[in-house]
């Protein structure tokens, strides 16, 4: 019985009224509605109702039984080896970083040997995407035909839908934008940008208005892969952008368009602040940076804010100095400078300047510009953002700056960095790893465990990080006798989490 009775049954029947229950007994029901006592025919309504239910006669109109799922022999048997180590997996209850770490593995993994999930850890898997959005981009080409029936018949199992095949565009394309989630569209965006970027970019104009902030940053981000002068007059309107974020992401992808207004307009802004002056018996050039003096009509018109905010940590001039350098090329203060990455830096310290332009760079640089990032790793100005900063580096170079024990990792608080500028479905390379593989297992027999819950969860992230290579060197040592509840625990995982991880990098 639903609940469409309820809602008079508090209030009182003055008026007649017939209970709605979408089946067959509808038109029974609308005919004792009629009756002259709007309160008698309710309950009389009510009583058929209650005597359906003793029969458990189907009320609600029949649900449509969709087609048999195609067979999928890309998907795992049930007698495979891995099948029940992968259910172990979807099926936690918990997810620890260690565990999100492993099922980002395991689902890489199956995709290398073009191979799906067992059918029966489906509907676990499916919920996992549905409640950690960073699982789903690994997560959908190992679902197959059978997962992706199952995510059709469940709303909440949509994200597993989203994206559309190139062949497709055309004909799927209008129902992703009108029916999808906001990641479906985003995917599909994407996708039609990289086949056709003038109609992206007419579609991403016609829908605007009705995208949230969130969506605009993201969609106008998604421009930046093929960015073209035909994508002016959209940026240039977006400068205007009721969202801060908005307007933050498209001055830089303007500033990329040299022939654009905003480019020129940027560049005689920085050519204005930065003059050479010769001095010394050698008459060598030494460049004089300095900060605007007032704000300018067309900043408005270029995305610069002219009112520093509240609790803005730069002042003034520093404020509209970093809005200008956020939004221009880092190589053009290479070239203008004549200097590498490192000397800039060495440069703008200095300057009066350098906090505003070190904020503008590090926000500014990403993993196309490697020279820029090791140098910004390098200053110690730039050590509360060097876990971002690492992110941007290839693992191999970004281990070249971390200390080569784990004691010194420790001391010096960066086991975290070391785990969260690695993605999780990232390891560590195998001679990073092979340093640290024999230091971690006496570390999980350490006293500290009884106390440091962090100490424990990092150790078990870091288990799952390690190179595959080097899994057979790591011994986890025997608690002490005296442990507790969390140190015997925290033992039974590492052990569990090794074995999962040599079966999951062993010939499939």
């Amino acid at each position: 019985m639903n609940e469409a009775w309820l809602k008079p049954a508090l209030l009182g029947v003055d008026r007649p009224q017939a209970i709605c229950t979408g089946g067959a007994m509808d038109d029974v029901l609308q005919a004792i509605a009629g009756a002259d006592d709007p309160a008698l025919a309710y309950s009389r309504q009510m009583g058929v109702l209650a005597a359906c239910r003793r029969a458990a006669a189907p009320l609600a109109a029949a649900v449509a039984v969709p087609a048999p799922a195609p067979h999928d022999p890309a998907a795992l048997p049930a007698d495979h080896g891995w099948a029940s180590l992968l259910a172990t997996l979807f099926n936690a209850g918990h997810a620890a970083p260690w565990l999100k770490r492993l099922r980002q593995q395991a689902c890489v993994r199956l995709a290398a040997q073009g191979r799906h999930l067992p059918v029966a850890v489906l509907p676990a898997a499916l919920d996992a995407g549905a409640r950690f959005a960073t699982l789903r981009d690994v997560l959908r080409p190992v679902l197959g035909e059978r997962g992706r029936w199952l995510a059709a018949c469940n709303d909440e199992w949509g994200y597993a839908l989203g994206g559309v095949a190139p062949a497709a565009m055309a004909q799927d394309l209008e129902q992703v934008w009108n029916e999808g989630s906001s990641e479906a569209r985003l995917q599909a965006f994407q996708q039609q940008r990289a086949i056709d970027p003038g109609a992206a970019r007419a579609r991403l104009q016609q829908n605007l208005k009705e995208l949230p902030a969130r969506d605009r940053a993201l969609f106008v981000a998604a421009l930046g892969n093929g960015l073209h002068a035909d994508d002016e007059a959209l940026l240039q309107a977006l400068l205007k952008d009721r969202s801060r974020e908005v307007r933050a992401l498209v001055g830089p992808l303007l500033a990329r368009l040299p022939d654009s207004a905003h480019a020129r307009f940027l560049q005689a802004q920085m050519q204005g602040l930065l003059q050479a002056q010769r001095s010394g018996l050698l008459r060598r050039s030494t460049w004089l940076l300095q900060a605007p003096a007032a704000a300018e009509a067309g900043w408005a018109e270029a995305g610069i804010d002219s009112k520093r905010p509240n609790g803005e940590s730069l002042g003034e001039r520093a404020w509209w100095l970093y809005q200008l350098a956020r939004q221009w090329p880092l190589q053009w203060w290479c070239q203008t400078l004549e200097k590498t990455p490192e000397e800039v830096l060495a440069w703008a310290q200095k300057t009066d300047w350098f906090a505003a332009l070190l904020r503008a760079w590090i926000e500014q640089v990403d993993a196309g510009e490697p020279a820029w990032v090791e140098a910004l790793i390098a200053h110690k100005a730039s050590y509360h953002h060097k876990t971002a900063l690492l992110a941007l580096l290839p693992v191999q170079q970004r281990e070249r700056h971390w200390p080569a024990t784990l004691a010194e990792l420790q001391a010096q608080g960066l086991l975290h960095t070391v785990l969260d500028s690695t993605e999780a479905a990232q390891v560590l390379g195998p001679a990073y790893s092979q340093v640290l593989a024999p230091q971690v297992g006496p570390l999980l027999g350490d006293e500290r465990l009884r106390y440091d819950y962090l100490l424990r969860d990092q150790l078990l992230e870091l288990l799952a990080v390690l190179h595959p290579s080097v899994l057979a060197q790591v011994q986890v040592a025997e608690p002490p006798a005296n442990a507790t509840e969390a140190m015997l625990a925290c033992t039974q995982q590492a052990r569990a989490l090794l074995l999962t991880r040599r079966a999951l990098y062993a010939p499939i």
